[in-house]
């Protein structure tokens, strides 16, 4: 059992892949280069695809997305 701020958890549980590929996702999101290369190496080592990969991709962009629509949505509102 590991801990991390306060949350402990079992270091291990989720499939080797799908850490890399979470990890690379949320490098990208935050704008890490090197942590997001380092984890797409380690996604592909890890026998993640080209479909899987970009998929974690769109992840990594919805939450930015749906804010930016939601901005727009409310300044264009306000202008009309």
């Amino acid at each position: 059992e590991t801990e991390f701020f306060g949350i402990k958890y079992k270091e291990g549980s989720l499939e080797p892949k799908t850490s890399e590929l979470i990890r690379f996702a949320v490098n990208l999101a935050i704008g890490h280069e090197h942590g997001a290369k380092l984890h797409l190496g380690n996604a592909r080592k890890c026998g993640a695809t080209q479909d899987e990969i970009w998929e974690a991709v769109v992840y990594a962009m919805r939450p930015v997305a749906a804010k930016v629509r939601n901005f727009a949505k409310e300044l264009v509102a306000e202008s009309t």
